[in-house]
């Protein structure tokens, strides 16, 4: 066992000795802190897009596969797992706060021996994705003293949503399957509820395909052959990198694929991957890439 891999272990174990404080509202925190550093996708995708670079953040590799825009500078360092960032290179750092989630919490809330931590509560399951992801971007601009820049997306982003509407209601777009395929090609994600991708497809005034129950992320994970229930929908799936590609390359020998109605009909779209737990940024995007993407005139085979 390395010498590192020891010190890491031994300065987590005296951080996480200390009491357990939970939120920033209980600390004193530099006015405008510029240091943040990011343990969360979301906080991380939210920061950049104030324009905040953080100096660190959790799990680099996985923002940029699964969230990808706002882009990361290569001046940010990579603190390791979202659930055990590396606290001797967070004490070296010297961040003014450490935004977390919720479900961190618990696991991660005595960094506040290192510094100060902002805890992003998790939405209600009755609220839109939006519409939590705006109050979290409000909220993250009046920490960091970037209210201006909070406000600015947030209009932004009621605006990509309007002009997105507007673009796609001379469209014949039949209902759509949002989901993102397993490598196994046998089960797939699919997105509706009151999460960020079904949140969307509501406000650009598209329907969607899947009806059945979501978790509280809005997503659900099923078999291949429940995206046959609409047999005049559309399926969209989210392009993940070699993943996908390996789906693809099992399902082009699945009879249970290939008698899709969507399939037969060559009503499939693939699109750049959304983080389907992202912010505005991300919500706008999502729906630019439907009007980019989607065709004019449906094909019914």
């Amino acid at each position: 066992m390395s010498q590192g891999y020891l010190n890491r272990r031994i300065l987590l174990g005296a951080a996480f000795a200390a009491p357990f404080v939970l939120s920033v509202s209980r600390q004193a925190f530099a006015a405008s802190p510029t240091r943040i550093v990011a343990l969360d996708l979301l906080a991380t995708e939210v920061l950049l897009t104030l324009g905040i670079t953080p100096p660190a953040i959790a799990n680099r590799a996985l923002y940029q596969r699964l969230v990808a825009e706002p882009e990361l500078p290569p001046t940010v360092e990579d603190l390791g797992p979202l659930t055990e960032p590396n606290a001797e290179y967070l004490q070296i750092l010297r961040p003014e706060l450490i935004v977390l989630s919720a479900w961190q919490a618990s696991a991660l809330g005595r960094l506040s021996e290192i510094a100060p931590l902002h805890v992003l509560q998790s939405p209600a399951r009755n609220v839109p994705a939006v519409s939590y992801a705006t109050d979290v971007t409000r909220e993250l601009g009046n920490v960091t003293g970037r209210s201006t820049e909070a406000d600015q997306w947030i209009e932004r982003t009621a605006l990509a949503l309007a002009e997105a509407k507007k673009a796609l209601s001379d469209r014949s777009i039949t209902p759509l399957y949002i989901c993102r395929f397993a490598a196994n090609g046998r089960n797939v994600a699919v997105f509706g509820g009151n999460g960020m991708i079904g949140d969307v497809l509501r406000q650009v005034g598209l329907t969607n395909a899947w009806q059945g129950r979501v978790n509280a992320s809005g997503v659900v994970s099923v078999g291949i052959d429940q995206l046959a229930g609409d047999p005049d929908a559309r399926i969209v799936h989210f392009d993940r990198g070699a993943e996908t590609k390996q789906a693809l390359s099992r399902l082009e020998q699945s009879p249970l694929w290939n008698a899709l109605p969507a399939v037969r009909a060559k009503r499939v779209t693939a699109m750049p991957v959304i983080y389907p737990s992202g912010g505005l940024f991300s919500a706008a995007r999502f729906a630019r890439q439907l009007v980019s993407f989607l065709p004019a005139r449906e094909n019914h085979g």
